[in-house]
């Protein structure tokens, strides 16, 4: 059974802990060791050669989060890592996600959730230690990925509807070879065009799967609601059901109607979409918002219209793109996007996108991908 570090300065947990086990090992094995600062921490990191995971408090700003593990000298701990947080600061989760936890967990904590996360997660680390032993299974896991990445790049469209007066397209880059990015549109009733583009946290293969989940649950749920609003929150009804701890999305979800040109969405925590009128003003949809879909809330989703004029186009995007980093971590920025928006606003759908990634792309000039990027616009002519 696991040795899990503890790094946090909460007495009252590190009591409970103790409690429990009655002192730092349990009879099933588990055992802990406690540091209530970043020199114990990271003083323990150093001398120990058995811990099997850590459990980080992402509150204290003294502790420093995850980021603790870069402050490592001559030694890299590749241990599982699990956040712990005493509220639901869902930026903080995505963040402590995307640098590497494996799951999170919300004080107060009861001591059978902490067991069944730590004996979870240990399990799944024994799983993944078993499968890497050998070369033969490395290669093997390395074709079943690649297989993976060119199905779930083929689960997204790949042929966009273009007319006399309106045309879409969208791109997506995983920073991995599986992302949590998605984007898909289809047909409703009324000459209605349904888009989603979505972001699910953390990357690689656990974020695949989450995607294919919920791209078919927007589909499901997409014919049979009244509106953006309603589908956002039966998607995140059925994400409850299917009970998948530690992972959320958000989501951008709008229907265009082609005849009207209004198009009504809601937002789901996403970042906000761009409009972009052809005579030069640009502006955020900060309208229609919502919570980001996974866990269970009381907070109803907002349902908001724009109409789009010739020539408009909407920009939806995911974090990836403005947060894509240089090598000497400059962000790609907000500030950066909207200028590159500007200059290209009066061209079409797939050469604006095409633009915006060489933008991207020049900005990190052979940086690693840190994020998923993807993009999706919708152009009236």
């Amino acid at each position: 059974m696991p040795k899990t570090l503890i790094i946090d300065d909460d007495v009252d947990f590190e009591g409970d802990i103790r409690a429990y086990f009655g002192g730092d090992a349990g009879s099933d094995g588990t055992t802990f060791v406690f540091a209530h600062n970043q020199d114990e921490a990271l003083k323990l990191m150093n001398e120990l050669e058995d811990i099997d995971i850590a459990a980080v408090t992402i509150d204290n700003t003294n502790i420093g989060g995850l980021g603790i593990f870069k402050k490592l000298k001559d030694k890299r701990l590749r241990v599982p890592r699990i956040a712990l947080t005493k509220t639901r600061d869902l930026k903080a989760i995505r963040t402590a996600m995307n640098q590497g936890a494996v799951d999170f967990l919300t004080k107060p904590i009861a001591m059978d959730d902490l067991l069944a996360t730590l004996g979870k997660v240990y399990a799944d680390c024994e799983d993944r230690r078993k499968a890497w032993r050998t070369e033969a299974q490395l290669s093997a896991l390395r074709r079943e990925m690649d297989l993976a990445g060119n199905i779930q790049k083929r689960i997204l469209p790949d042929a966009f509807p273009k007319s006399d007066d309106l045309e879409v397209y969208a791109q997506t880059t995983p920073a991995q070879e599986m992302g949590g990015d998605f984007y898909d549109f289809f047909d409703l009733e009324d000459d209605s065009i349904a888009v989603v583009v979505a972001d699910v946290s953390g990357k690689g293969v656990p974020a695949a799967f989450y995607m294919a989940v919920v791209r078919t649950l927007f589909r499901a749920a997409a014919p049979m609601t009244n509106g953006p609003a309603e589908c956002l929150d039966e998607v995140n009804r059925l994400l409850i059901e299917h009970n998948i701890p530690g992972m959320f999305v958000t989501a951008f979800y709008g229907i265009l109607n082609t005849k009207t040109w209004k198009f009504t969405f809601a937002n789901g925590g996403h970042l906000p979409p761009y409009l972009v009128r052809e005579h030069g003003e640009i502006k955020a949809v900060e309208s229609g918002g919502g919570v980001v879909l996974g866990f269970k809330h009381d907070i109803p989703y907002q349902e908001d219209t724009i109409e789009f004029a010739k020539g408009d186009a909407l920009f939806i995007y995911t974090d990836g793109l403005t947060e894509a980093f240089d090598t000497d971590r400059n962000q790609f920025s907000e500030e950066r996007l909207i200028d590159c928006l500007l200059e290209n606003r009066s061209l079409s759908a797939h050469a604006l996108t095409n633009n915006v990634f060489a933008f991207v792309s020049g900005h990190t000039d052979g940086a690693a991908q840190s994020d998923d990027i993807t993009s999706f616009v919708i152009r009236r002519f």
